[in-house]
């Protein structure tokens, strides 16, 4: 498993920790050869797929938009890991927004109102790059210098309880603690200043 993989799984057995049964929600994942097939036919760029993309993928399908669990939808608060078989579909509804001078961004956490987590890889930028697009400001802002430190972070908001599940059972979080934690983490960008 890559260091990308075993960072993965780590976050989903954290995820599993405050929510059991998250992790088997998310099902299965494919085996990476097809996982590789699939998301070039979805994706359809000349950008290599990035080693995030591919691992996520390897490992789980993600989560479906009707879902019949809701508490069970966020992957991080306010977005759920894009099912696999709903990825051509917001990958279209992410172009539509953005225009294809976009292909080289993979969408791979969506929200209700079309805002979207991707990864950022173009050929000079080998390290993958995280940040959001929000459907009605859809510049690219940086959350992460790499996806190794998406990674780590959201690990970091599991273990530091900065995600948690609300009186209802469903996953938010504290403001200010993901704010100073993130700065910590990713020091220098402005999303977490």
């Amino acid at each position: 498993m890559t260091r990308t993989g075993e960072l993965i799984d780590e976050l989903l057995s954290l995820c599993d920790q405050i929510r059991p049964g998250y992790r088997e929600s998310l099902g299965r994942g494919l085996p990476r050869i097809e996982a590789e097939q699939r998301l070039k036919t979805i994706i359809k760029s000349s950008v290599d797929i990035p080693e995030l993309f591919l691992e996520i993928y390897c490992q789980v399908d993600g989560t479906l938009r009707d879902v019949a669990d809701q508490k069970v939808m966020d992957f991080i608060p306010g977005y759920r890991l894009i099912h696999i078989d709903e990825l051509e579909e917001e990958f279209q509804k992410f172009m539509a927004i953005l225009g294809p001078s976009r292909h080289h961004n993979f969408p791979f956490l969506a929200n209700y109102s079309s805002d979207f987590v991707c990864i950022e890889s173009e050929p000079e930028n080998r390290g993958n790059k995280i940040g959001s697009f929000l459907h009605d400001d859809p510049q690219f802002e940086l959350m992460h210098s790499s996806a190794e430190d998406f990674l780590t972070t959201v690990i970091a908001f599991y273990r530091e309880n900065v995600y948690f599940l609300d009186a209802d059972g469903f996953l938010d979080y504290d403001f200010d603690k993901q704010a100073f934690l993130g700065n910590r983490l990713n020091n220098g960008i402005l999303y977490w200043q």
